[in-house]
């Protein structure tokens, strides 16, 4: 299993959807999007998604060459239209129209018809943290899910994310799930290095528990996190991401890496005193990092403190790549005629 450095990775990365179609600077926001989630310690975001992305330009799923725009803003909110290209582009456009929305109005909302998989969410909503407000963010996937008390692939892993701004110079507080007890993703990454996954994430197609990631992608599915709970916070985002984006109820939810983002973004200072609000959540958060471990937990973390460990450590040592991805990774180099690293 080769370190590979993030820069190395960034621009194979680049030059492979550039290979594929894709404009300079969009290629770099995808190749970002990739590359961020590997120093993360979200594999099953990063680099080994190429495999997916460029067999979806094959397949015609994805315009490569395709520009996101905005197609319309009311008050507070705005439409985006990724124009089946890359939903990274697509979804920043989202972002920046959310936050611009809420200086102007106090909330600020938008959503994207014709996306494409828009890659992890947490950065979409650290943004608008960073701009001094709550940002939240959802979206629907491509059925994988069984819900609560079934064994079929009915709703997507639809990711729910949130962020909230700290003291200045403290990146923000980010909590980005998959509503699936286990992103599909990161059983791309156990299949990958061979590994079983926990009890209780997948059934099999006849509707037995496994460890085995294949037996998900031999017709199996995966189950929400934390039961009826999960669930229910999964068809939430079902019902907003399938339903705001307008998406085509006779295909269900299109090709597996299709998504439906919502992003929101709430200005703090609307509400109450920003600074206020920076003081109670740094005072809450001290609290929480300050609470007695459970036995054989060494310390309390927040949400987003496991990312930047791992960020801090890959920025380093360098990003860790299975062999069989890193095999795959030299057989598109082959495909779409990149030079593969040495």
């Amino acid at each position: 299993m080769p370190d590979v450095q993030a820069p190395v990775l960034h621009e194979l990365a680049c030059e492979l959807l550039q290979a594929a179609g894709t404009p300079p600077e969009n290629a770099r926001i995808v190749a970002d999007s990739l590359i961020d989630a590997n120093l993360a310690g979200h594999d099953s975001h990063g680099i080994l998604r190429l495999t997916m992305y460029l067999g979806a330009v094959q397949s015609g799923q994805v315009q490569p060459a395709a520009v996101a725009h905005l197609v319309s803003t009311s008050d507070a909110t705005a439409i985006i239209d990724g124009a089946f290209g890359w939903g990274q582009p697509a979804m920043w456009l989202a972002a920046h129209a959310a936050i611009d929305r809420a200086r102007a109005h106090g909330l600020g909302a938008a959503v994207v018809h014709n996306c494409y998989h828009i890659g992890r969410v947490a950065p979409y909503v650290e943004a608008i943290a960073n701009a001094g407000m709550i940002g939240q963010a959802m979206a629907n996937a491509g059925p994988a899910v069984a819900p609560f008390g079934g064994r079929a692939r009915v709703m997507g892993t639809n990711p729910f994310a949130w962020a909230v701004p700290r003291a200045p110079g403290t990146p923000p507080i980010c909590l980005d799930v998959a509503t699936a007890g286990i992103a599909e993703g990161k059983l791309r990454v156990a299949r990958a290095k061979g590994f079983p996954i926990p009890a209780g994430n997948v059934v099999d197609r006849e509707g037995r528990t496994t460890t085995d990631p294949a037996d998900f992608y031999a017709g199996g599915a995966l189950l929400p996190f934390g039961g009826h709970k999960g669930s229910g916070i999964s068809l939430f985002a079902q019902f907003v991401g399938r339903g705001l984006a307008g998406l085509d109820s006779s295909v269900h939810d299109g090709p597996r890496g299709v998504n439906g983002p919502f992003i929101l973004a709430i200005d703090i200072a609307r509400f109450t005193d920003l600074g206020a609000f920076i003081a109670q959540t740094e005072a809450q958060c001290d609290a929480v990092t300050g609470c007695l471990p459970a036995e054989g937990v060494d310390a309390v973390l927040l949400p987003g403190q496991p990312e930047l460990a791992n960020r801090a450590f890959r920025e380093r040592d360098g990003v860790p790549i299975p062999d069989s991805t890193w095999s795959e990774l030299q057989i598109l180099a082959q495909e779409w005629n990149v030079a593969f690293p040495s």
